[in-house]
Protein backbone atom coordinates (compact mmCIF):
# COMPACT_ATOMS: atom_id res chain seq x y z
CA UNK A 1 0.00 0.00 0.00
CA UNK A 2 0.97 3.22 -0.92
CA UNK A 3 2.05 5.55 1.84
CA UNK A 4 0.69 8.66 0.75
CA UNK A 5 -2.66 7.71 -0.38
CA UNK A 6 -4.57 4.68 -0.97
CA UNK A 7 -6.57 4.12 -4.53
CA UNK A 8 -10.13 2.62 -3.66
CA UNK A 9 -12.37 0.78 -6.12
CA UNK A 10 -15.02 3.18 -7.66
CA UNK A 11 -18.28 2.42 -7.33
CA UNK A 12 -20.24 1.20 -10.56
CA UNK A 13 -23.71 3.17 -8.94
CA UNK A 14 -24.95 6.01 -10.91
CA UNK A 15 -24.54 8.78 -8.18
CA UNK A 16 -24.83 12.75 -8.81
CA UNK A 17 -21.51 14.41 -9.42
CA UNK A 18 -20.39 17.90 -8.07
CA UNK A 19 -18.08 19.26 -10.72
CA UNK A 20 -17.23 22.82 -11.87
CA UNK A 21 -20.02 23.83 -15.09
CA UNK A 22 -17.19 26.77 -16.32
CA UNK A 23 -13.95 24.67 -15.91
CA UNK A 24 -15.07 20.81 -14.98
CA UNK A 25 -13.00 21.73 -11.25
CA UNK A 26 -14.47 19.74 -8.23
CA UNK A 27 -16.56 22.04 -5.95
CA UNK A 28 -16.53 21.67 -2.72
CA UNK A 29 -18.88 23.04 -0.01
CA UNK A 30 -17.41 26.65 0.98
CA UNK A 31 -18.48 27.31 4.99
CA UNK A 32 -18.00 31.21 4.43
CA UNK A 33 -20.60 31.62 1.45
CA UNK A 34 -22.77 28.62 2.44
CA UNK A 35 -21.98 27.13 -1.03
CA UNK A 36 -20.60 24.69 -3.17
CA UNK A 37 -17.60 26.73 -4.83
CA UNK A 38 -14.79 25.92 -7.48
CA UNK A 39 -11.30 26.73 -6.15
CA UNK A 40 -10.27 27.15 -9.54
CA UNK A 41 -12.62 29.35 -10.94
CA UNK A 42 -14.31 30.50 -7.92
CA UNK A 43 -17.34 29.40 -9.46
CA UNK A 44 -20.34 28.96 -7.04
CA UNK A 45 -23.76 27.46 -6.43
CA UNK A 46 -25.87 27.10 -3.60
CA UNK A 47 -27.34 24.06 -1.59
CA UNK A 48 -30.75 23.52 -2.06
CA UNK A 49 -31.42 22.66 1.63
CA UNK A 50 -34.48 23.32 3.61
CA UNK A 51 -34.87 23.47 7.32
CA UNK A 52 -36.91 20.96 9.02
CA UNK A 53 -38.47 20.31 12.29
CA UNK A 54 -39.78 16.87 11.64
CA UNK A 55 -39.11 14.55 14.23
CA UNK A 56 -39.58 10.61 14.51
CA UNK A 57 -41.22 8.45 16.29
CA UNK A 58 -39.16 6.31 18.50
CA UNK A 59 -41.42 3.62 18.97
CA UNK A 60 -41.64 3.16 15.30
CA UNK A 61 -38.32 3.70 14.53
CA UNK A 62 -36.76 1.78 11.74
CA UNK A 63 -32.75 1.09 11.55
CA UNK A 64 -32.32 -0.82 9.09
CA UNK A 65 -33.48 1.56 6.19
CA UNK A 66 -30.38 2.03 4.35
CA UNK A 67 -30.19 4.01 0.92
CA UNK A 68 -27.28 5.94 1.62
CA UNK A 69 -24.61 3.34 0.18
CA UNK A 70 -25.96 4.31 -3.35
CA UNK A 71 -24.08 7.20 -3.12
CA UNK A 72 -21.29 6.69 -0.51
CA UNK A 73 -19.35 4.23 1.00
CA UNK A 74 -17.14 3.36 4.37
CA UNK A 75 -13.65 3.00 4.98
CA UNK A 76 -11.65 1.78 8.23
CA UNK A 77 -8.68 3.40 9.89
CA UNK A 78 -6.15 0.41 10.58
CA UNK A 79 -4.63 3.04 13.06
CA UNK A 80 -7.48 4.27 15.05
CA UNK A 81 -9.87 1.96 14.38
CA UNK A 82 -12.65 4.51 12.64
CA UNK A 83 -15.09 3.73 10.35
CA UNK A 84 -15.18 7.00 7.70
CA UNK A 85 -18.56 7.65 5.52
CA UNK A 86 -16.76 9.09 2.04
CA UNK A 87 -18.22 9.59 -1.77
CA UNK A 88 -18.25 6.81 -3.89
CA UNK A 89 -16.17 8.32 -6.15
CA UNK A 90 -13.22 9.72 -3.57
CA UNK A 91 -10.10 7.83 -3.93
CA UNK A 92 -7.47 9.31 -2.42
CA UNK A 93 -8.02 9.82 1.68
CA UNK A 94 -6.21 10.25 5.14
CA UNK A 95 -8.31 9.43 8.02
CA UNK A 96 -9.78 12.10 9.48
CA UNK A 97 -8.99 11.62 13.67
CA UNK A 98 -5.56 10.43 13.60
CA UNK A 99 -4.48 11.72 10.24
CA UNK A 100 -3.38 7.66 8.95
CA UNK A 101 -2.89 6.89 5.84
CA UNK A 102 -3.47 3.05 6.46
CA UNK A 103 -7.68 3.35 5.34
CA UNK A 104 -8.87 0.30 3.11
CA UNK A 105 -12.66 0.23 1.75
CA UNK A 106 -15.51 -1.76 3.75
CA UNK A 107 -17.96 -3.59 1.93
CA UNK A 108 -20.93 -2.62 3.76
CA UNK A 109 -22.71 0.82 5.16
CA UNK A 110 -25.39 -0.71 7.25
CA UNK A 111 -28.03 1.39 8.62
CA UNK A 112 -29.92 4.54 8.01
CA UNK A 113 -29.32 7.59 6.28
CA UNK A 114 -29.25 10.50 7.95
CA UNK A 115 -32.30 12.92 8.64
CA UNK A 116 -30.55 16.30 8.73
CA UNK A 117 -27.02 18.01 8.81
CA UNK A 118 -25.78 20.77 10.22
CA UNK A 119 -23.74 22.21 7.76
CA UNK A 120 -20.25 23.89 8.39
CA UNK A 121 -20.78 27.63 9.20
CA UNK A 122 -16.64 28.73 9.97
CA UNK A 123 -13.32 27.97 7.73
CA UNK A 124 -10.57 25.70 8.43
CA UNK A 125 -8.80 29.04 9.02
CA UNK A 126 -10.86 30.40 11.28
CA UNK A 127 -11.47 27.30 13.45
CA UNK A 128 -7.14 27.09 13.66
CA UNK A 129 -7.39 30.97 14.85
CA UNK A 130 -9.67 30.03 17.19
CA UNK A 131 -7.56 27.13 18.59
CA UNK A 132 -4.73 29.27 18.44
CA UNK A 133 -6.30 31.47 21.18
CA UNK A 134 -7.30 28.97 23.33
CA UNK A 135 -4.04 27.40 23.16
CA UNK A 136 -2.32 30.51 24.30
CA UNK A 137 -4.63 30.82 27.53
CA UNK A 138 -2.69 27.34 28.41
CA UNK A 139 0.27 28.17 31.31
CA UNK A 140 1.82 25.40 30.51
CA UNK A 141 1.96 24.97 26.64
CA UNK A 142 5.39 25.35 25.06
CA UNK A 143 6.04 29.20 23.83
CA UNK A 144 6.93 27.50 20.44
CA UNK A 145 3.68 25.83 20.07
CA UNK A 146 1.70 28.92 20.40
CA UNK A 147 3.73 30.62 17.89
CA UNK A 148 3.02 28.37 15.26
CA UNK A 149 1.49 24.99 15.48
CA UNK A 150 3.64 22.30 13.62
CA UNK A 151 3.17 20.15 11.02
CA UNK A 152 -0.69 20.84 11.45
CA UNK A 153 -3.36 18.87 9.49
CA UNK A 154 -6.83 20.17 9.75
CA UNK A 155 -9.71 18.23 7.88
CA UNK A 156 -13.29 18.82 8.35
CA UNK A 157 -15.56 16.12 9.46
CA UNK A 158 -19.21 15.29 10.40
CA UNK A 159 -19.76 13.45 13.40
CA UNK A 160 -22.97 11.29 13.86
CA UNK A 161 -25.29 11.91 17.00
CA UNK A 162 -29.22 10.66 18.20
CA UNK A 163 -31.04 13.77 19.12
CA UNK A 164 -33.97 12.94 21.84
CA UNK A 165 -36.69 15.02 22.73
CA UNK A 166 -39.07 13.46 25.80
CA UNK A 167 -41.44 14.94 28.15
CA UNK A 168 -40.52 13.43 31.98
CA UNK A 169 -42.40 12.92 35.42
CA UNK A 170 -40.48 11.48 38.03
CA UNK A 171 -42.11 10.14 41.35
CA UNK A 172 -39.47 10.52 44.41
CA UNK A 173 -38.47 9.95 47.59
CA UNK A 174 -35.33 10.36 49.65
CA UNK A 175 -33.46 11.45 52.25
CA UNK A 176 -31.09 14.96 52.94
CA UNK A 177 -28.89 15.98 55.46
CA UNK A 178 -28.15 19.61 56.75
CA UNK A 179 -25.51 20.21 58.67
CA UNK A 180 -25.16 22.08 62.14
CA UNK A 181 -22.85 23.06 65.01
CA UNK A 182 -23.53 22.34 68.61
CA UNK A 183 -21.10 22.94 71.54
CA UNK A 184 -20.90 20.18 73.61
CA UNK A 185 -18.75 19.17 76.83
CA UNK A 186 -17.83 21.44 79.57
CA UNK A 187 -14.79 22.95 81.25
CA UNK A 188 -11.46 21.78 79.19
CA UNK A 189 -14.00 19.17 77.42
CA UNK A 190 -15.52 21.78 76.25
CA UNK A 191 -15.99 21.96 72.18
CA UNK A 192 -18.07 22.58 69.13
CA UNK A 193 -19.05 19.85 66.71
CA UNK A 194 -20.63 19.58 63.65
CA UNK A 195 -23.38 16.56 63.31
CA UNK A 196 -26.31 16.52 60.60
CA UNK A 197 -29.87 16.65 60.81
CA UNK A 198 -31.89 14.44 58.21
CA UNK A 199 -35.37 14.80 56.84
CA UNK A 200 -37.08 13.32 54.51
CA UNK A 201 -38.80 14.32 51.35
CA UNK A 202 -40.77 13.42 48.34
CA UNK A 203 -42.56 14.35 45.13
CA UNK A 204 -43.12 15.25 41.59
CA UNK A 205 -40.88 16.75 39.26
CA UNK A 206 -41.39 17.27 35.54
CA UNK A 207 -38.93 17.90 33.21
CA UNK A 208 -38.61 17.83 29.22
CA UNK A 209 -36.02 17.69 27.42
CA UNK A 210 -35.50 19.08 23.28
CA UNK A 211 -32.88 17.68 21.22
CA UNK A 212 -30.84 16.00 23.77
CA UNK A 213 -27.41 15.48 22.02
CA UNK A 214 -25.76 11.96 22.28
CA UNK A 215 -22.63 10.75 20.48
CA UNK A 216 -23.24 8.30 17.80
CA UNK A 217 -19.32 7.52 17.20
CA UNK A 218 -16.12 6.63 18.69
CA UNK A 219 -13.66 8.35 17.61
CA UNK A 220 -15.02 11.85 19.74
CA UNK A 221 -16.36 10.97 23.44
CA UNK A 222 -19.68 12.47 24.49
CA UNK A 223 -17.36 14.97 26.84
CA UNK A 224 -15.28 15.90 23.90
CA UNK A 225 -18.63 16.54 22.06
CA UNK A 226 -19.93 18.50 25.33
CA UNK A 227 -16.77 20.71 25.68
CA UNK A 228 -16.94 22.14 22.25
CA UNK A 229 -21.00 22.90 22.21
CA UNK A 230 -23.64 23.85 21.91
CA UNK A 231 -24.78 22.90 18.49
CA UNK A 232 -28.24 24.46 16.74
CA UNK A 233 -29.67 20.63 16.04
CA UNK A 234 -33.61 22.43 16.33
CA UNK A 235 -32.60 24.80 12.86
CA UNK A 236 -30.28 21.41 11.73
CA UNK A 237 -31.19 20.83 7.50
CA UNK A 238 -32.62 18.03 5.79
CA UNK A 239 -29.83 15.84 4.80
CA UNK A 240 -28.21 17.06 1.38
CA UNK A 241 -25.12 15.25 0.03
CA UNK A 242 -23.74 18.94 -1.04
CA UNK A 243 -23.58 19.89 2.00
CA UNK A 244 -20.85 16.92 2.76
CA UNK A 245 -18.62 17.57 -0.46
CA UNK A 246 -15.22 18.01 0.18
CA UNK A 247 -16.24 16.88 4.07
CA UNK A 248 -16.01 13.25 5.77
CA UNK A 249 -18.32 11.65 7.98
CA UNK A 250 -17.63 9.50 10.78
CA UNK A 251 -20.41 6.12 10.48
CA UNK A 252 -22.27 6.01 13.51
CA UNK A 253 -21.62 2.48 15.40
CA UNK A 254 -23.78 2.91 18.80
CA UNK A 255 -27.24 1.60 17.73
CA UNK A 256 -30.55 3.66 17.99
CA UNK A 257 -31.54 1.44 21.34
CA UNK A 258 -28.46 2.26 22.98
CA UNK A 259 -27.94 6.02 21.97
CA UNK A 260 -31.45 5.74 23.77
CA UNK A 261 -30.21 4.26 26.52
CA UNK A 262 -27.08 6.44 26.95
CA UNK A 263 -29.53 9.72 26.54
CA UNK A 264 -31.14 8.03 29.81
CA UNK A 265 -28.29 8.42 31.35
CA UNK A 266 -27.71 11.82 31.17
CA UNK A 267 -31.46 12.93 31.78
CA UNK A 268 -31.61 10.98 35.14
CA UNK A 269 -28.13 13.39 36.38
CA UNK A 270 -30.49 16.25 35.37
CA UNK A 271 -33.66 15.19 37.02
CA UNK A 272 -31.73 14.55 40.03
CA UNK A 273 -30.42 18.05 39.77
CA UNK A 274 -33.44 19.27 39.26
CA UNK A 275 -35.12 18.17 42.43
CA UNK A 276 -32.16 18.87 44.88
CA UNK A 277 -32.47 22.24 43.68
CA UNK A 278 -35.75 22.51 45.35
CA UNK A 279 -34.12 21.60 48.80
CA UNK A 280 -31.04 23.48 51.15
CA UNK A 281 -29.38 20.22 52.13
CA UNK A 282 -25.57 19.37 52.81
CA UNK A 283 -25.47 15.71 52.32
CA UNK A 284 -27.59 12.97 50.12
CA UNK A 285 -28.49 9.91 52.36
CA UNK A 286 -30.40 8.50 49.02
CA UNK A 287 -32.67 9.24 46.58
CA UNK A 288 -34.82 7.04 44.55
CA UNK A 289 -36.37 8.47 41.41
CA UNK A 290 -38.98 6.40 39.10
CA UNK A 291 -39.30 8.01 35.66
CA UNK A 292 -42.12 7.69 32.81
CA UNK A 293 -40.65 9.01 29.50
CA UNK A 294 -43.86 10.58 27.20
CA UNK A 295 -43.77 11.50 23.65
CA UNK A 296 -40.74 9.99 22.41
CA UNK A 297 -38.98 11.41 19.54
CA UNK A 298 -35.30 11.07 17.98
CA UNK A 299 -33.72 11.97 14.81
CA UNK A 300 -29.78 10.99 13.10
CA UNK A 301 -28.16 14.28 12.41
CA UNK A 302 -24.42 15.23 11.63
CA UNK A 303 -22.94 18.09 13.18
CA UNK A 304 -19.76 19.46 11.91
CA UNK A 305 -16.47 19.31 13.73
CA UNK A 306 -12.68 20.36 12.64
CA UNK A 307 -10.12 17.81 13.70
CA UNK A 308 -6.75 19.02 13.85
CA UNK A 309 -3.17 16.82 14.24
CA UNK A 310 0.20 17.19 15.25
CA UNK A 311 3.49 16.03 15.89
CA UNK A 312 5.67 17.89 18.78
CA UNK A 313 8.27 16.38 20.48
CA UNK A 314 7.78 12.89 18.90
CA UNK A 315 3.97 13.03 20.20
CA UNK A 316 0.84 13.45 17.90
CA UNK A 317 -1.80 15.98 19.58
CA UNK A 318 -5.24 16.24 18.60
CA UNK A 319 -8.03 18.97 18.69
CA UNK A 320 -11.33 19.64 17.70
CA UNK A 321 -13.46 22.70 16.74
CA UNK A 322 -16.92 23.41 17.02
CA UNK A 323 -17.42 23.82 12.91
CA UNK A 324 -20.53 26.50 13.42
CA UNK A 325 -19.13 28.54 16.48
CA UNK A 326 -15.22 27.64 16.06
CA UNK A 327 -15.30 26.67 19.88
CA UNK A 328 -11.70 24.48 20.62
CA UNK A 329 -10.83 22.04 22.64
CA UNK A 330 -8.40 19.06 22.96
CA UNK A 331 -4.86 18.48 24.20
CA UNK A 332 -1.79 20.14 24.10
CA UNK A 333 1.73 20.17 25.15
CA UNK A 334 3.26 20.44 28.47
CA UNK A 335 6.49 22.63 28.21
CA UNK A 336 8.90 21.25 31.46
CA UNK A 337 10.78 24.61 31.60
CA UNK A 338 7.21 26.44 32.81
CA UNK A 339 6.01 22.76 35.56
CA UNK A 340 9.92 23.42 37.10
CA UNK A 341 9.41 27.18 37.16
CA UNK A 342 5.80 26.59 38.58
CA UNK A 343 7.35 23.80 41.55
CA UNK A 344 10.46 25.87 41.97
CA UNK A 345 7.87 29.01 42.75
CA UNK A 346 5.27 26.91 45.13
CA UNK A 347 8.43 25.58 46.99
CA UNK A 348 10.32 29.21 46.99
CA UNK A 349 6.21 30.46 48.49
CA UNK A 350 6.32 27.62 51.20
CA UNK A 351 9.57 28.60 52.57
CA UNK A 352 8.69 32.21 52.71
CA UNK A 353 5.12 31.43 54.63
CA UNK A 354 7.05 28.91 56.83
CA UNK A 355 9.73 31.40 57.43
CA UNK A 356 7.23 34.37 58.15
CA UNK A 357 5.26 31.93 60.69
CA UNK A 358 7.84 31.02 62.83
CA UNK A 359 9.34 34.83 62.91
Amino acid sequence: MNDNNINLEESNTEIEEYSCPNCDGALEFNPDKQELCCKYCGFGMPVDGKISDEEHDFLNNIEDNNTWNLESKVVHCDNCGSNTVIDNNEISFSCPFCGSNSVAETNELSGIKPHRVVPFKVSNEFSLECYSKWLKKKFFAPKKVKKEIPSLKLRGVYLPVWTFDTNTISLYKGRLGKHYTTTVGSGKNKRTVTKTRYFYISGTQKVDFDDLIINAGTNISQNEIDQISPFNTNDSYLYEKGYLVGFSAEHYTVKLNTGWENSKLLMKKQIERKILSRYSYDVVSYLNVNTSYNEIKYKYVLIPIWVGTYNYNNKKYRFISNGETGKSSGKYPVSPFRVTLLVLLCIMLLILFVYLFNF
